[in-house]
């Protein structure tokens, strides 16, 4: 593919690209285009109802251009499955293909069937996170820092709650722990440490007042 050629793909891909998210976010181009949508959890509020399914999705930011991983969590009779995405630092060159050229920008993943025990003990650790936490709605999150983002529908109710290091340890959150004990992504965890200088392009979102959205995109 000439570079040329691919300018004029990226152009159309881009132009034609909703910034709603609806799937899954592997392709490096919709995942620019709907990154705050699927952090905001926009479909996941959309579907919730009661009597619904429940849905729990957890996104870490580990200075975005370094690594992210989301966590998919849909409880089913009898357990729960559970899908994996994680990317490193952007521009992996070893996957790269002409079959594929956005390889080194996409995220990896894979799928768990975990038990209803397990899926218990991550969204209970969930919850006691939250209560032991200060208040995320109104706080504001930026690229080049650490934090956990998790936006859930239970019981109807739909929330998103926020985790910024250090104001909170997220390197001590129990369900961060549980759910890495079901990755098999690949893509080795990166820990939250002292951000250190400035990053450029750098971009920030703003959990709403109510907690049930992001504002401030930038």
């Amino acid at each position: 593919m000439k570079w040329r050629d691919f300018l004029s793909f990226f152009t159309v891909f881009s132009i034609a690209a909703c910034t709603t998210y609806t799937g899954e976010p592997t392709n490096p181009i919709q995942r620019s285009l709907t990154w705050f949508s699927y952090l905001a959890g926009e479909d996941i509020r959309a579907a919730c109802r009661q009597g619904g399914p429940d849905h729990f999705r957890f996104v870490y930011n580990a200075i975005y251009p370094v690594q992210i991983r989301g966590y998919e969590l849909k409880p089913r009779p009898g357990g729960a499955e559970l899908t994996v995405r994680a990317r490193g630092r952007s521009g992996t060159l070893n996957r790269f293909s002409f079959d594929n050229p956005f390889g080194p920008w996409e995220l990896l993943q894979g799928r768990a069937e975990i038990d209803n025990q397990r899926a218990t003990q991550i969204v209970d650790a969930y919850a006691a996170a939250i209560a032991a936490s200060p208040r995320s709605a109104g706080q504001r999150f930026m690229s080049n820092e650490y934090y956990w983002i998790a936006a859930s529908c239970s019981g109807g109710n739909f929330t998103l709650q926020g985790f910024l290091h250090p104001r909170v340890d997220t390197n001590e959150l129990e369900f961060a722990k549980l759910l890495l004990s079901h990755d098999d992504s690949g893509i080795p965890f990166r820990q939250a440490a002292r951000v250190e200088g400035f990053t450029r392009n750098v971009f920030m979102v703003q959990i709403n007042r109510t907690g049930d959205g992001l504002v401030g995109r930038r």
